[in-house]
C-alpha cells in the first residue's frame, strides 16, 4: 500500500514541480489552486481537496491494465515509472516509461474506457512519489492552456492508435502492418459534437470518414435539419438511414463517384477517423487495399443513393433510440409495455418507443426505458460532480459514494434521464401499516403516492440504481449478475439488456469494427425465454399426465376401494395430491416479498403458481366427485372454485388489458394522470353547458351523451383502437347534420367543442377502466383464497377427527 500525504503544503510543493500546470500558480487561478490543494467549505459541507501525494515502494503497482479508473489520474514527480501491456495470451511486456512531470491515466476519464496499460514504480531501489488527482480537478486543469493542449494532443493520439489497432485486429491479412502504419500517418482523429454537419450533399468528396464512435444520420434530397420521420407518409418519400460505429463514408469516391450523394449529420458526440483522399490516392496500392478492406466491414457504401431504405416505422424507432441516447446505455432497463400490469411511476415514466417486433415485421412492440440509471458511457452526472462522489467501479458501472456526496443536487439536475433522486440522509420514521390499511389497499385503484418534496435545508444524499451491487443479490463469486427489478417482475416485463443487440433496427446499422463491448450482456427474455418455455412444456405435460392417471385410477378402483397392497383409497390420494398442489401454490406469496436476495425469478414462480393451481383444481374436482357433501364441504368447494375463477380472470386481465392499453394510449399514462384529465374534461363540458342555450343543451344531452356514453362506443375504443385524432375526426363527421341545424356560429363552435371533449372523455374513461381492470380481481382472489384456506383447515381437522374416532 502506498504512503499517503494530504498536507496542503506538500501538495503545493508537488504542483510547483509540474511544468504543464505551472499556470495554476498564476494569480487568476488561485481559487482553482486552492480547491485542488485545500478544498473549501460550502453550505457547511467540505468540497475537496482534489489531490493527494502517494509514495510507492520500488516495483509497486500504481494502476492496472483493464481496471476502470474513471475517477483518478496522476502526475509522476521524482522517479521514472515503467509501463507494461498485457497481450491476449496474458504475457506482459514493457512498452515504455513515464518520466517525472508527466500526466498519465487521464485517458480513462476522457474516453470512458478501462486503463490500457499497467504502470509500476521502477524497481531501482528508490521510492516513487506521484500526485493523484480526482476527476473534478481535470475540469479545472483544462482551463490551463498548456495542459489543455497537451491533453487534446494525447487524446487524439490515443484515439488514432486505438482505431488503427482495432482495424488491424478486424481486417486481419487484408492490411499489412506497413500499410496500417501508412494509414495512421495519413489519418487524423477528430471528435465532433451533436448536430455537426459532417457531409453536405453535392459537395466534392475529399475525405473518407470512418466512424469510430457515435451515430450519423444520412438524408438525400432535403435539408439535413428537416425532421423527416414525423410521419410514415413523409418518410416514404425521402431516402434516409442511420449509421453507427464501424461504417466508412466516402468509399464510393474510390470507385469513381466525385460528389456526395447525401448529407450526413452527427446525432451525438462522435469520434471520426478522417483520411484525406488526395494523400491516399498518391499510394495506389494502399488505396486499393483500403477500399477492399473497409468495404468488407462497412455498410455505408452498400446503397449510397439511400433508395433501398428501411421500413419507415423502423427508421422512426431507430431515430428516437439514437436521439434520446438510450442506445448508448451501458446497462439499459427496458419495459415491454404489453406485459406491464402495475401502475407505478417506474413502469410508466420514461422514454416510450413503438418499434417493429423484428426488422420487416408488421407487428409492433411498445417498449419503455424507465427513468433508471443506464450507466452511460459519458455520464454528465459523473463529469459535473464537484466532490468526485460519483465514480466508475471496477466493473465500469457508475455509482455514488454516500460518504463523499454533499447533497448539492448538481447530479440530479444534470441527468437527462431523471435517474438520480435526492433523499434525506436520515429518513423520517415511516408510519406503521396496520391490517386494516393493508386490507383496504386491496380495493384501491390508485398508484402509490409520490414521496413528499424535501425541504431546502435538509441534509440530502443522491441515490440511484447501482445494479444491486453490494447486496445479497450479487454475492462474491456469483456466476451471473442479478437485478432486483428483473428478478421480481412477475410477468417478465422488465429486462436489462445491451441496447445495441436488443434493438434490431440499431444492430443492423453497425459496422463490424468498433462495436462496443462494455455493454451488459443479458438474455433478452422479451425475444426468447427458454426457461419459461420449459415451464410451459412441463406444466402442460404434467397437467395432462396427472389428469389421465387420476381419471384412470378412479375408473379402475373407484373412490372407496383401497389401492392394491395399501389402505389408501382414491379419495385419500386425490385429497393428498390436491393438498400438496395447494401447498405448492402458496409458495408464490411466500416468495413474492423476497427482494434483496436470490430466490429465483418471480416470473417462473408465477408460472409454477398457475400450473400447480390448475393441477390442484382438477385433482380436487375428482376428489369432490358428484357428491356435494355437507355444508362445510360444499362451501369449501365453492370457495375453491372462486379462487380458480378469480385467478384465471386475473391472468386474462394481465394478458389482454396491457396490450389493448398500449395500442390505445400511445405514451404510457398513470391512472392519476387520466383521472386528472377526466376532471378537466368534465369541467370544460360543464362550462360549455353553462354557455349553451336550451336548444344546444338538449342536443348535447339527447344526442351526444347518449351516443358517446353508450356501451357500444366504449367497446369501440377497445376493438378499433383508433388514434385520438382519427377518433375526433370521425366524431365530428357523425354529427355533421346536427351541426348544420345550428344557425349561429358561436353555437356551432360550442357544439364542436362539446363533441371533441365528450369523445375524448370517453377515450380517457376507457383507459381508466383498463387500469382498474388490472386490480379489480385481486381483492376477490385474496378474500376467496383466505376463506378457502380457513375452510380447508377445518375440513382436514374434520376428516382426521372422524377417521381417528
Amino acid at each position: 500500500m502506498p504512503k499517503e500525504d494530504v498536507r496542503p503544503e506538500s501538495i503545493l510543493e508537488a504542483v510547483k514541480k509540474i511544468d504543464i500546470v505551472a499556470e495554476l500558480l498564476d494569480e487568476k487561478n488561485k481559487n482553482n489552486l486552492k480547491m485542488i490543494v485545500e478544498g473549501k467549505v460550502s453550505g457547511g459541507k467540505q468540497i475537496g481537496p482534489y489531490a493527494r501525494l502517494l509514495t510507492y515502494a520500488p516495483g509497486e503497482v500504481i494502476m492496472n491494465q483493464g481496471e476502470w479508473g474513471g475517477n483518478t489520474f496522476y502526475f509522476s514527480l521524482d522517479n521514472e515509472l515503467e509501463v507494461y501491456v498485457e497481450d491476449d495470451a496474458g504475457k506482459k511486456r514493457k512498452v515504455g516509461a513515464v518520466p517525472p512531470g508527466t500526466c498519465f491515466g487521464e485517458m480513462s476519464i476522457l474516453a470512458g474506457v478501462p486503463r490500457n496499460a499497467t504502470v509500476v514504480s521502477s524497481d531501482n531501489g528508490r521510492d516513487a512519489t506521484v500526485l493523484e488527482m480526482v476527476r473534478p480537478a481535470l475540469r479545472l486543469l483544462r482551463s490551463l492552456k498548456s495542459f489543455a493542449e497537451r491533453v487534446d494532443q494525447t487524446y487524439r493520439l490515443h484515439g488514432l492508435g486505438n482505431s488503427i489497432a482495432t482495424i488491424q485486429k478486424e481486417a486481419g491479412a487484408a492490411l499489412s502492418a506497413i500499410e496500417l502504419v501508412g494509414l495512421g500517418n495519413l489519418a487524423q482523429f477528430m471528435a465532433y459534437g451533436k448536430h455537426h454537419l459532417l457531409i453536405e450533399e453535392g459537395k466534392p468528396i475529399e475525405k473518407l470518414f470512418l466512424i469510430r464512435n457515435g451515430w450519423v444520420r444520412r438524408v438525400r434530397g432535403v435539408p439535413i435539419y428537416r425532421d423527416i420521420t414525423e410521419s410514415a407518409a413523409s418518410s416514404t418519400l425521402i431516402p434516409e438511414d442511420f449509421l453507427g460505429a464501424g461504417n466508412c463514408l466516402g468509399l464510393e469516391a474510390l470507385g469513381g463517384q466525385a460528389n456526395w450523394q447525401y448529407s450526413a449529420e452527427l446525432m451525438a458526440r462522435s469520434e471520426v477517423l478522417e483520411i484525406p483522399l488526395a494523400e491516399l490516392r498518391s499510394d495506389p496500392a494502399l488505396c486499393g487495399r483500403v477500399q477492399e478492406a473497409f468495404a468488407d466491414f462497412s455498410l455505408a457504401d452498400d446503397d449510397t443513393s439511400l433508395q433501398a431504405r428501411a421500413e419507415p416505422r423502423g427508421v422512426a424507432a431507430a431515430e428516437k433510440e439514437i436521439s434520446t441516447g438510450i442506445v448508448d446505455g451501458v446497462n439499459l432497463l427496458i419495459t415491454d409495455m404489453d406485459k406491464v400490469h402495475g401502475q407505478s411511476r417506474l413502469l410508466r415514466r420514461g422514454i416510450h418507443i413503438e418499434r417493429p417486433v423484428k426488422v420487416g415485421s408488421d407487428a409492433m412492440q411498445h417498449v419503455l426505458s424507465p427513468s433508471v440509471c443506464m450507466h452511460c458511457k459519458d455520464p454528465e452526472c459523473l463529469t459535473g460532480c464537484p466532490t468526485g462522489a460519483i465514480f466508475r467501479d471496477p466493473k465500469g458501472q457508475v455509482d455514488i459514494d454516500p460518504k463523499t456526496c454533499i447533497g448539492c443536487f448538481d447530479c440530479a439536475t444534470q441527468c437527462p434521464y431523471n435517474a438520480i433522486s435526492m433523499f434525506p440522509r436520515e429518513a423520517p420514521p415511516s408510519a406503521p401499516v396496520d391490517f386494516v390499511s393493508r386490507f383496504t389497499r386491496l380495493f384501491s385503484f390508485s398508484s402509490t403516492a409520490p414521496a413528499p418534496l424535501v425541504a431546502e435545508g435538509e441534509d440530502m444524499v443522491a441515490i440511484k440504481c447501482n445494479l444491486c451491487e453490494a447486496t445479497p443479490l450479487n454475492p462474491a463469486g456469483a456466476s451471473r449478475p442479478a437485478y432486483s427489478c428483473e428478478e421480481n417482475c412477475p410477468t417478465g416485463a422488465l429486462v436489462r439488456v445491451n441496447p445495441q443487440e436488443y434493438f434490431g433496427e440499431i444492430e443492423k446499422t453497425l459496422g463490424l469494427v468498433f462495436r462496443d463491448q462494455t455493454h451488459a450482456i443479458g438474455r433478452n427474455i422479451h425475444k426468447s425465454d427458454p426457461v419459461a418455455r420449459l415451464w410451459h412444456f412441463g406444466g402442460i405435460l404434467g397437467t395432462l399426465i396427472i389428469t389421465a392417471l387420476i381419471g384412470w385410477a378412479v375408473y379402475r378402483y373407484g373412490f372407496a376401494q383401497p389401492l392394491r397392497g395399501t389402505w389408501l383409497t382414491m379419495r385419500w390420494v386425490t385429497g393428498l395430491v390436491g393438498l400438496a398442489g395447494i401447498a405448492g401454490v402458496m409458495t408464490y406469496p411466500v416468495r413474492k416479498p423476497i427482494y434483496r436476495r436470490r430466490a429465483g425469478a418471480l416470473r417462473y414462480w408465477l408460472l409454477a403458481h398457475i400450473y400447480l393451481g390448475v393441477i390442484a383444481g382438477i385433482v380436487l374436482l375428482f376428489h369432490g366427485g358428484s357428491h356435494g357433501g355437507g355444508l362445510l364441504t360444499a362451501t369449501l368447494m365453492i370457495s375453491f372454485d372462486l379462487v380458480i375463477l378469480s385467478g384465471l380472470f386475473g391472468l386474462a386481465c394481465y394478458f389482454i388489458a396491457p396490450r389493448i392499453m398500449t395500442s390505445i394510449e400511445g405514451d404510457p399514462l398513470l391512472i392519476e394522470d387520466l383521472e386528472g384529465r377526466r376532471t378537466e374534461l368534465r369541467e370544460e363540458l360543464a362550462g360549455i353547458n353553462g354557455k349553451a342555450d336550451e336548444q344546444l343543451r338538449d342536443l348535447v344531452e339527447r344526442r351526444l351523451r347518449r351516443h358517446f356514453f353508450s356501451l357500444s362506443y366504449l367497446m369501440r375504443q377497445y376493438l378499433q383502437r383508433e388514434e385520438l385524432s382519427a377518433l375526433l375526426a370521425k366524431a365530428r363527421l357523425e354529427f355533421k347534420n346536427e351541426m348544420a341545424t345550428l344557425d349561429d356560429k358561436e353555437k356551432r363552435n360550442l357544439f364542436l367543442r362539446a363533441i371533441e371533449r365528450t369523445a375524448t372523455l370517453r377515450r380517457v374513461e376507457s383507459l381508466i377502466y383498463l387500469h382498474r381492470l388490472l386490480r379489480v380481481w385481486i381483492a376477490p382472489h385474496v378474500i376467496s383464497t383466505s376463506l378457502m384456506l380457513a375452510l380447508l383447515f377445518a375440513h382436514i381437522v374434520q376428516v382426521v377427527f372422524f377417521n381417528v374416532r
